[in-house]
């Protein structure tokens, strides 16, 4: 309750996020391939909204192809970072980036993609992403079909996302062939942990956490909101539970102060000391 009141108390102040936007722009300026940055917003989108720069690129970030893009509500500067902001303390703005676009892709609000990650998306395909995404280091996200992400969605390190196999397998006992192509349909404010595979098919409902290295398939929206998954191949492990969301840091530092964790680690460090 706390949590959705600070949210919409920030969602309310039209500034914030234009803000946190520049904020960024203005911490990693040196980051931007600006040459680049000018380009892409160019050649991507109709002059009115190109104009307000929406794309912020890095200097490692790798450009197959354009392809259509399309950005609903508001529009302002650095509202998607593609390999500029990062983690200072772990990430590198040298780890390559890949941008390839042949299809379709939709934002609908502030999305980062950190140093690493790599997006595909093939002909006749669609991505569409909904606002406050973050896709982590390293990870892949690649439609052969349909991607659909809600807001508020982040994944960690080194995790994938495909809505294909990529290849037909087939059953040689019952001479079937099985679809190799399926839509993926994640719900808002989803958390998925690192190193973990979202496969073809795969629904997930709002407020749900993937627990790291788990093998996701299936249709769990079923099972309603608010699930911890898990597991390869993964299984509904408890209901009830969300992930902290880090584009709300203020709420991160309520929840730390309620949990007095800085008294907590000292603890710890006087029990090692001992």
């Amino acid at each position: 309750m706390v949590k959705e009141l600070i949210k919409s108390i920030l969602l309310k102040n039209k500034d914030y996020e234009e803000i946190c936007c520049l904020q960024n722009i203005k911490k990693y300026f040196w980051h931007i391939n600006w040459l680049k940055t000018i380009w892409f917003n160019i050649k991507a989108l109709p002059l009115n909204q190109a104009i307000k720069f929406p794309f912020i690129i890095s200097y490692n970030c790798k450009i197959n192809n354009i392809g259509k893009i399309i950005l609903k509500n508001k529009i302002y500067p650095g509202m998607i970072s593609i390999g500029v902001v990062k983690i200072d303390s772990c990430e590198s703005n040298d780890d390559k980036i890949i941008f390839t676009n042949y299809g379709e892709i939709f934002f609908n609000g502030r999305a980062k993609f950190h140093p690493g990650a790599k997006i595909c998306v093939n002909s006749n395909s669609i991505l569409s992403f909904g606002a406050r995404n973050s896709v982590g280091c390293n990870t892949k996200i690649i439609s052969q079909c349909v991607i659909t992400i809600g807001d508020d969605f982040s994944i960690s390190w080194d995790g994938q996302i495909f809505d294909t196999d990529f290849h037909f397998l087939r059953n040689v006992l019952k001479s079937k062939i099985y679809k190799r192509k399926k839509p993926v349909i994640i719900g808002d404010n989803v958390f998925i942990g690192n190193s973990s595979t979202i496969g073809k098919g795969t629904k997930i409902p709002s407020g749900s956490v993937v627990s790291c290295c788990s093998k996701v398939s299936g249709d769990y929206s079923k099972e309603g909101d608010n699930l911890l998954i898990g597991g390869n191949p993964a299984t509904i492990l408890s209901k009830g539970f969300e992930m902290g969301n880090p584009w709300f840091p203020e709420k991160e530092n309520e929840d730390s102060i309620f949990l007095d964790e800085i008294s907590f680690v000292k603890d710890c460090q006087r029990m090692m000391n001992f």
